[in-house]
């Protein structure tokens, strides 16, 4: 307990360090844990604990990661007493961002005490080899996934390029303090995320250390590849992972106890969640604050995706009405993280998303179209089981499956992507925004690299734009 509290206390010094040093450039002693201070399997274990507490931050999947890509699309609009984020909303978002800011240092701390433990040297027994390679896996897993939200975050999509030759992030893998980095390729990010993740699947075993999926497995890894896979277009191997995970004995939450996704931790069909216990939750900084009643309530969803949904559909259960919402901000609120403290776990991969990730995959390949059919079928059914099942095939096809995504996954974060891998305009009807049309690839569809990590580094580019 006393090195755990250390790591928290270390964590908290690099997050709000001086912003006269690059975020990039991260000394050790600001760290998680740096590689001499790991030297056996327990430091490992507690190293490996404190970067899951990390990510579980506001600025990351505590609250940030999802709210921010969805209030910048369609999904979600502003309601008229909003506070918070509302430059996003209005697509005006600017290099002094604060939330940006945290995004970018948050991320690459997070990716140094990554660094840490996967370039660490320790030496354990034969009986312990196993667990010493599941951490690392995680650690490798992890940091693929960093670089992916980073990626996403702070660069356009794979396919904005024919050779994905855009500017992406830097990639830092080993600590340098002299280091002033360039950012790397879109591709060369891609690559170093799917090599990680790799590496992390040949290391870990089908099951999570914690044996829920609030730790990482193997399986839990392939899920994220798939989706890593399907935002390149490797339809593929997008496919291919997408099926092992299927094939992994996960289960969809049944129609009838549709809302127990969101009522209930480390269900059938979660794949990876954040735990957010008691002591570690957001309180009044958490996603749901920021929709809920009895929170700010800055964010409502929009008419345009309420109206998608037909009578019966278990997840018009997700929406809740408030009698106090008038005129165009009538009559719903979002209730997919209904606890005002913010002790609902985030779900981050659930098995809904991996039937649509292979429907989509086995779309576009165009082999497989029954397959793809079915895989649909299988959510959309699941939350109305009167729908018809799907006969259409080419780009009604696909055109079905994202639109089944935009109601499956709203409000966790997905909307944004998906219009921007598919290379489609932002169209905001009964808008309550300034900004009603964001055309595709416009630049604050994109956050700026933040001005205290530009003044530092004079070899960082800065987006287009800002």
């Amino acid at each position: 307990m006393k090195n755990y509290n250390k790591i928290i206390l270390l964590i908290l010094i690099g997050l709000f360090m001086s912003c006269s040093e690059s975020f990039l450039d991260i000394s050790p002693e600001n760290a998680v844990s740096d590689e001499e201070a790991i030297t056996n399997l327990e430091d490992l274990e507690t190293s490996i604990t404190g970067v899951y507490n990390e990510i579980s931050g506001a600025y990351y999947y505590g609250r940030y990661m999802f709210l921010i890509p969805d209030v910048l699309a369609d999904d979600v609009k502003q309601n008229e007493q909003a506070n918070r984020i509302v430059d996003y909303a209005q697509h005006v978002q600017s290099v002094s961002d604060s939330q940006a800011s945290a995004l970018w240092t948050g991320l690459y701390f997070a990716n140094n005490a990554l660094n840490n433990i996967i370039n660490s040297d320790i030496e354990v027994t034969a009986t312990s080899q196993d667990k010493k390679d599941h951490i690392l896996g995680e650690a490798y897993a992890l940091r693929g996934l960093v670089y992916f939200d980073l990626v996403k975050l702070f660069a356009q999509h794979y396919t904005y390029t024919a050779d994905a030759s855009h500017l992406g992030v830097p990639l830092i893998l080993e600590f340098d303090p002299t280091l002033e980095p360039e950012r790397n390729t879109v591709k060369e990010v891609y690559d170093q995320i799917i090599s990680d993740m790799t590496t992390a699947i040949s290391l870990m075993d089908d099951t999570s250390r914690s044996g829920n999926s609030n730790t990482l497995s193997a399986t839990s890894v392939k899920a994220l590849l798939s989706r890593v896979y399907l935002y390149k277009e490797d339809w593929a191997n997008a496919e291919a992972m997408a099926t092992d995970v299927i094939e992994a004995g996960y289960d969809l939450v049944d129609n009838a106890d549709y809302l127990t996704l969101w009522t209930q931790d480390n269900n059938s069909e979660s794949i990876f969640e954040i735990s957010m216990t008691e002591s570690d939750n957001q309180g009044g900084n958490s996603i749901s604050a920021m929709y809920v009643v009895e929170g700010y309530g800055d964010y409502l969803p929009s008419n345009d995706v309420v109206s998608l949904y037909d009578d019966g559909d278990a997840r018009l259960q997700v929406f809740k009405e408030d009698p106090l919402l008038a005129g165009d901000y009538a009559p719903y609120r979002v209730d997919k993280y209904p606890n005002v403290l913010g002790y609902n776990n985030t779900k981050v991969m659930r098995l809904a998303e991996v039937y649509l990730i292979r429907a989509e995959a086995r779309a576009e390949i165009g082999t497989n179209i029954s397959g793809a059919q079915e895989d649909l079928d299988m959510v959309r059914q699941r939350a109305l089981p009167t729908a018809i099942s799907v006969t259409v095939s080419g780009e009604s096809l696909i055109d079905e499956i994202m639109q089944e995504r935009r109601l499956e996954l709203c409000f966790e974060g997905h909307r944004l992507w998906d219009l921007m891998r598919r290379k489609e305009d932002i169209v905001r009807n009964e808008c309550t925004a300034s900004i009603c049309f964001i055309p595709y690839g416009d630049e604050t569809n994109i956050l700026p690299i933040p001005q205290d990590e530009t003044d530092v580094n004079p070899n960082i580019t800065q987006n287009p734009g800002y």
